[in-house]
């Protein structure tokens, strides 16, 4: 497990900033916190492999993946297209990096828990979410968005900086 932490640590570090001068709007946002969703998930699977009363979590992964692949895909298309647009690079690249900095969040998280601990907390969270309504999801995001971790500077968020000077 340590190795896959430094391995992933490496990898953090190894990763450019995203273009300083562009911003993310709101469908940008959305973008980020739903794959951010979806990698924390992943982490939860490999990490735990089974909910608290024996549920297959990879089978439970699946089925989110599958029973959401097309709001997946429109989110990873929107930020590749952000990041040609924003000169940040090739998108596809950059949606790949992007994917290993969430990644590596989640799996520090791990790392910072212990793997007993973090998945008697988050182990069920897999389920739940291969069994939500689109509402849920909906719910999930703005959990994040309100939470305000992201790896974009929201529009407004560059505006009252500006304004401010």
């Amino acid at each position: 497990m340590k190795s896959v932490i430094c391995l992933l640590a490496a990898l953090l570090l190894s990763v450019p900033a995203f273009a300083k001068d562009a911003c993310y709007s709101p469908e940008h946002m959305r973008a980020e916190q739903l794959l951010r969703l979806h990698s924390e998930l992943m982490v939860i699977t490999i990490t735990c492999r089974q909910g608290s009363e024996g549920q297959d979590l990879p089978a439970a992964y699946g089925q989110f993946t599958q029973s959401n692949l097309h709001t997946l895909r429109n989110a990873e298309q929107t930020l590749i297209a952000f990041y040609k647009k924003s000169g940040s690079g090739n998108g596809v690249s950059r949606l790949d990096k992007l994917r290993t900095l969430l990644g590596n969040e989640f799996a520090q998280k791990v790392a910072d828990m212990s793997a007993p601990e973090y998945c008697s907390i988050y182990r069920d969270k897999v389920w739940k979410m291969a069994t939500a309504q689109p509402t849920d999801l909906d719910n999930q995001v703005k959990i994040f968005e309100a939470v305000g971790k992201s790896y974009g500077t929201p529009c407004g968020a560059i505006k009252k900086a500006v304004a401010k000077k």
